[in-house]
């Protein structure tokens, strides 16, 4: 005979997820006000000199070979929306809903057993973070969605994807039980350098008292190494162009040797005191740059890559 489980297993999960979601919303704060603290005059200078640029193609000549579909120019990567789950090793094949709180402060639930909810207000899978997903184990007429959660083991995949397509691969890591009142929130939620994708349902005995399992399980799991190389090469800003030189009317510089930066940016000094976006040279031309007038004047190059990122001034050429 089977035994009869409510929904209450999810309700206190989202105690939980909630106590996380405001822990997380506080450090996205202090994150966002020490980044603003930080930004410096040239970093202004850029910003409002290049304000009207549309996009990247129409600064630069850019090669064929610079052009993709799936890394888009002058565009970074925030995470993906995710829509639907996969993990082969336990037989799941689950679409994905947004959930939020409800009025009475609670996470909304998944609105099936079979479906997966991915906390939207948290982090979006694949950027640097904890990003949360959860499921049901059962519900009145048997196994949900998660029922199999607890046989993942380390090196087993989850494949979560956009509406466009896009495709993230988590790889398990560890996985963990706690009493369904004692779990460690900086684990699940806390700040964290990594991409992760954590997943979360009710594990252990069945406390009728309580109507609720007595443990809750989470799955820990970080972005395949592949797939975050590319994306940790795509968030670092392209280095700094060298030996920086004027001769008469000719300034010049060497190129930066890697392969995705797409231009060169020149920087001339106005009399206010403050740089002025004078010129751009796609990379495949010449590392060289006119200026006919170049009486007491100082300049500084910066390189470009396709997804935008600027390098740091170069040192001033006089």
């Amino acid at each position: 005979m089977k035994i009869l489980i409510p929904f209450a297993c999810f309700i206190l999960l989202a105690v939980l997820l909630i106590s996380g979601t405001i822990y997380v919303k506080q450090l996205m704060v202090q994150a966002s006000e020490t980044k603003e603290q930080e930004t410096d005059q040239v970093k202004e200078t850029q910003k409002e000199n290049l304000k009207s640029r549309v996009t990247l193609e129409e600064e630069f000549t850019v090669l064929k070979a610079h052009k993709t579909e799936k890394k888009p120019l002058n565009e970074k990567f925030n995470g993906i929306v995710p829509t639907h789950v996969t993990i082969p090793s336990i037989d799941v094949n689950a679409s994905i809903e947004q959930v939020g709180l409800l009025d009475n402060g609670e996470m909304a639930a998944p609105s099936t057993e079979d479906g997966v909810a991915w906390f939207e207000p948290g982090s979006k899978p694949g950027v640097k973070g904890n990003a949360v997903l959860a499921g049901h184990v059962d519900s009145k007429t048997g196994p949900a969605v998660f029922y199999h959660l607890k046989d993942l083991e380390k090196g087993d995949e989850i494949k979560i994807k956009d509406k466009q397509g896009t495709t993230l691969t988590f790889v398990v890591k560890q996985k963990k039980s706690y009493p369904r009142d004692n779990a460690p929130l900086n684990e699940i939620f806390g700040y964290s350098k990594g991409r992760h994708l954590n997943l979360i349902t009710c594990t252990g005995t069945f406390d009728r008292s309580e109507g609720t399992h007595q443990e809750r399980l989470v799955v820990y799991t970080e972005l395949k190494e592949e797939e975050n190389k590319q994306l940790e090469n795509k968030a670092q800003p392209p280095a700094t162009p060298t030996n920086v030189k004027i001769s008469g009317h000719l300034l010049t510089w060497y190129a930066v040797r890697e392969g995705n930066i797409i231009g060169y940016r020149i920087y001339k000094k106005q009399s206010g005191g403050t740089f002025m976006h004078i010129g751009s040279i796609s990379e495949y031309e010449r590392k060289n740059f006119v200026d006919k007038n170049t009486s007491n004047a100082h300049y500084y190059v910066t390189a470009v890559n396709e997804y935008g990122e600027e390098s740091a001034p170069s040192s001033i050429a006089k």
